[in-house]
């Protein structure tokens, strides 16, 4: 059997096999990206106990990566960004106006014409951004109780 991640892969190739593998062994790509990684969950007061238990789950599974990181990641039915608990790459994001009837689902990374902005934002360490283009919404992080249900432990 040869080994699933490689030595001497870079980092981000050493994250792409792990992602990889996490979503064809069944894991919902969302899930899988919280698995790699996790917000600062340990000590963390504020943390609902429900989303601390996804965590502190996980952590008996894997390591969490401690390289900084800001990552994209699709399956063509979501595409998601997240950033790692230090926060070491942010990232600003822009969510523009649509056409009529169209949902709005552009994000962007540049800011573009003032007037066509309907929000601003960071992307906080830790949290992630997702959007279903399935349900044709944003799922963002205070929204993912379902990520964290999605597998049965």
């Amino acid at each position: 059997m040869w080994p699933l991640i490689p030595h001497g892969q870079s980092d981000t190739a050493c994250l792409d096999n792990a992602l990889e593998l996490l979503v064809a062994g069944g894991y919902p790509l969302a899930h899988a990206v919280m698995m790699l990684i996790p917000e600062a969950w340990a000590g963390n007061k504020s943390m609902d106990a429900k989303r601390k238990a996804f965590y502190e789950y996980h952590a008996a599974l894997m390591e969490p990566g401690t390289a900084p990181a800001a990552i994209a990641f699709t399956d063509g039915r979501q595409i998601g960004a997240t950033l790692d608990r230090n926060g070491l790459r942010p990232r600003a994001l822009y969510r523009h106006r649509g056409r009529p009837g169209d949902p709005g689902l552009g994000i962007r990374r540049d800011s573009g014409p003032e007037d066509k902005i309907k929000r601003k934002w960071r992307l906080q360490p830790g949290k992630m951004l997702l959007i279903d283009f399935e349900e044709g919404r944003i799922v963002e992080t205070r929204d993912q109780e379902e990520i964290l249900g999605s597998r049965t432990l």
